[in-house]
């Protein structure tokens, strides 16, 4: 059995302004920052991770640092985890890709931006990157720093089903996957609210 604990990168700049990102390089903003060290804190005092995982994208890697000083950890990247290639939607607002009908609910599965992947596509690429890690963990817990679209396409992955509409993740949120013969259970809810609440 691997516990794996999924991770969407904090705000970064084109989030916060509501668009594709231009490329791999843009960065978190001051709250994108704060979040992630906040997360840090709340996952070291309830989990134990051996290892951290990350895409090589500046936003999911600054993340994976961040969550890694709190934890002691540096990430190792893994190319597979990087984000959809949204193509053509570089640099445009989330509001031109989603007026278009056929790119939301069962339809973002197989929709394809103009010189870009589809969400399948990225399922298939950073599945099979989620259980090397899985299987290279075997007994352990382990954390997976990645893109809101990765996050909905390893879910996707996991439960193996393209039958129902992409669950999308919140910046510095996630879940947790448990691998145990060959297959994932869950996802299951992070336990991620404020210890001083407890």
């Amino acid at each position: 059995m691997a516990r794996l604990i999924l991770i969407r990168h904090a705000e970064s700049v084109a989030n916060a302004e509501r668009r594709f990102t231009h490329g791999s390089y843009e960065p978190l903003t001051s709250r994108g920052r704060d979040d992630a060290v906040r997360t840090g804190l709340l996952l070291r005092g309830r989990f134990d991770p051996v290892a951290l995982y990350a895409s090589p994208f500046v936003r999911a890697l600054e993340t994976a640092r961040l969550l890694g000083a709190a934890l002691g950890l540096e990430p190792r990247v893994v190319e597979d985890l990087r984000e959809q290639d949204f193509g053509e939607m570089r640099g445009r607002s989330y509001a031109e890709y989603t007026s278009d009908p056929s790119a939301s609910g069962l339809g973002r599965w197989t929709h394809r931006p103009p010189g870009g992947e589809t969400l399948e596509e990225v399922a298939q690429r950073a599945g099979k990157a989620l259980d090397a890690i899985a299987t290279a963990h075997l007994g352990q817990e382990v954390i997976v720093v990645s893109h809101g679209a990765v996050m909905a396409a390893l879910r996707g992955w996991a439960l193996q089903r393209f039958d129902e509409a992409p669950v999308g993740t919140s910046n510095a949120a996630g879940y947790l996957l448990v691998r145990r013969a060959l297959r994932y259970e869950g996802p299951f809810p992070l336990p991620l609210e404020d210890a001083s609440a407890d």
